[in-house]
């Protein structure tokens, strides 16, 4: 009898792929979703979270694969396939299940998906599903676009770097891809690089024209200051409102004009103030008086 047993465990841990200690995980996850009762999947998707709470895993799976072949456009059912896969760690084996079903890039259930997981900031799991469409034709871009946002937002700079570069080594003047690539380059004080993004941007720029701050930015760092100015010409109003450009014509006037006047940059800064802008404008300009002075000073020495 013992014999009997010792031998039933070992086959119920062979046909077992998926780790045990997930199991208690699994049982009391309130992120799977259930159905109303006249929903034409809800028999499925029960009997799918009805497998997956007891624990037998490999069935689990083979039914959730049903409820999709079944039920393709029921958007809960791709979601519980999604968050098993996720709870279980198994994230290769959902990459590949989405390769394989090769969605269009307009598909109405993985838009809505991608959508719903955004909706209610569950992450990892839209990263997951991101990772799986970039192996997807015609997902390329906009997966690698989104995983670049994603990975900057969290602050994982060279993975962010590394998106932004897949989608310009197919499109070198991809706008976003653009954008973002200067930010990072901005961050790293990497100002040559930055002029390079900063020129492409200003040749493909259309939905954006706001890229001007970094071409000032970048030449007020490295000294040219002549430069600087001309870009501060050809910006947007609503760019010279906004105080990181407004800092950058200032400091670049103080440090390339003995008594630089002021008049053209108050009109941007009483725009930011009426949008909650808070700091002085004895404050903000420097005047002639010693504070000025010891300020302009200060601002040189940073240069040096």
């Amino acid at each position: 009898m013992k014999h009997f047993l010792s031998a039933f465990f070992l086959l119920s841990f062979l046909f077992c792929s998926y780790p045990i200690k997930k199991q208690e995980m699994i049982e009391g996850d309130k992120v799977f979703l259930s159905a109303q009762e006249n929903d034409p999947a809800y028999a499925c998707n029960e009997e799918a979270l009805v497998l997956t709470r007891k624990g037998k895993l490999d069935l689990a799976e083979a039914k959730w694969d049903d409820c999709i072949q079944k039920f393709p456009s029921q958007l809960y059912v791709h979601l519980n396939r999604l968050h098993f896969y996720y709870v279980l760690d198994e994230y290769e084996v959902f990459k590949k299940k989405v390769e394989a079903s090769s969605p269009n890039r307009n598909s109405p259930i993985y838009n809505q998906l991608l959508q719903f997981l955004h909706d209610h900031l569950r992450w990892e799991e839209r990263v997951v599903l991101l990772d799986g469409l970039l192996r997807v034709k015609g997902w390329e871009l906009y997966a690698s676009e989104e995983l670049a946002k994603y990975y900057f937002q969290q602050g994982n700079i060279p993975f962010s770097e590394a998106y932004w570069n897949q989608i310009l080594e197919i499109n070198p003047f991809h706008e976003e891809a653009l954008f973002g690539m200067i930010e990072i380059q901005t961050q790293k004080e990497k100002w040559h690089t930055v002029l390079d993004y900063a020129k492409s941007i200003s040749i493909a720029a259309k939905k954006n024209r706001e890229f001007h701050y970094f071409l000032v930015k970048a030449n007020f760092e490295l000294g040219r200051y002549a430069e600087a100015l001309k870009w501060i010409d050809s910006a947007l109003p609503s760019e010279k409102s906004q105080i990181s450009f407004l800092e950058v014509w200032r400091d670049c006037l103080l440090l390339s004009k003995d008594d630089p006047s002021w008049a053209p940059l108050l009109p941007y800064y009483r725009k930011a103030v009426s949008q909650g802008y808070s700091v002085p404008e004895s404050v903000f300009f420097p005047t002639s008086d010693r504070s000025g002075k010891e300020l302009r000073r200060t601002i040189r020495a940073g240069r040096q």
